[in-house]
């Protein structure tokens, strides 16, 4: 099985990038036979969609170059999915090659911090593709924040769950760590559940599709139209209370030292030069690109996501 973990803070040392850390070691763990890979927002080169709608054209291309190609298709050899030439290339790759997707993200005013909406929004090639309509590989979101907004955060699981979606994916979890890791990067509390809400739309989208389908003399399940899977599958590994005090407050030591011993796997995300698909040591992928200065959010104020 191969995992993808999207850490959506700009902060390079921030609470989101402490707890990306220890679910990256987790999987390493509990699934030492699995491929995992670790893509932050905060050191990856990822620019905002310009709404040119040229990745329509370019996904039909790379579409008919994976049939004449058949299963000897290579992904470098194909054609690009967006105009745009960064790093984002390279994360269309590791969400292909995703069994199961996890997203650590922030909270920033209710919703995603402007670097993850850039991520997210860029997305939009696999509007172009079936992917949506397709049975959707599980996704669980874990949300950062240092608390104290009365305002939440559904904006950001609707987000993260629409885009998610159009790319293949089900957003079945979503664990609140608001308020429950201290800007040292210390888990003080369990995370909580947080209950997926019903899509505002998903019972109107149903009879609009049921009915248009009626109308083409064809039968259509409403739930598969919209992207509703009936069994999303839950990740196989869980991040216990158990192993969550394992994380000791971050410095400057390595990995093994902060984690009483277990094997290292380098300094964090962004920590190290590389790209998206990044360092590969056996079964575990860290990967960042060459760290840019200090992040948005380190400086005062609540945001410490």
């Amino acid at each position: 099985m191969n995992r993808l973990i999207i850490v959506g803070s700009p902060r390079v040392d921030g609470r989101s990038a402490h707890l990306a850390d220890l679910l990256f070691e987790t999987c390493i763990e509990e699934c030492p036979d699995d491929e995992v890979a670790l893509a932050p927002v905060s050191t990856l080169d990822i620019g905002p969609c310009t709404g040119c709608d040229a990745c329509r054209a370019l996904v039909a291309k790379r579409v008919d170059a994976m049939i004449a190609a058949g299963s000897e298709a290579e992904a470098g050899e194909l054609p690009s999915r967006c105009v745009i030439d960064d790093d984002m290339a390279e994360v269309y790759e590791l969400l292909d090659a995703a069994d199961e997707l996890i997203v650590v993200a922030p909270v920033y005013f209710a919703g995603p911090p402007s670097q993850l909406t850039a991520l997210l929004d860029r997305l939009q090639p696999y509007f172009w593709t079936d992917a949506r309509r397709e049975a959707k590989r599980p996704a669980t979101l874990h949300v950062i924040g240092e608390g104290g907004d009365p305002h939440g955060f559904d904006p950001l699981v609707g987000i993260v769950r629409s885009a998610l979606s159009c790319a293949g994916f089900g957003l079945g979890r979503v664990l609140d760590w608001v308020g429950k890791i201290d800007e040292h990067g210390e888990i003080v509390a369990e995370a909580v559940e947080y209950p997926v809400p019903a899509l505002p739309g998903a019972a109107r989208a149903g009879k609009v599709s049921a009915g248009l389908a009626e109308r083409d003399g064809c039968a259509v399940e409403p739930e598969q139209d919209i992207g509703l899977p009936a069994n999303i599958v839950k990740p196989k590994f869980s991040l216990s209370q158990e192993n969550a005090k394992v994380r000791q407050p971050v410095g400057n030591e390595s990995a093994s030292q902060k984690s009483g011993g277990a094997a290292s796997l380098g300094s964090g995300p962004g920590r190290k030069g590389g790209n998206a698909a990044g360092r590969s040591g056996g079964s575990a992928r860290k990967g960042s690109s060459s760290r840019k200065g200090a992040a948005p959010g380190n400086k005062g104020g609540k945001r410490r996501g």
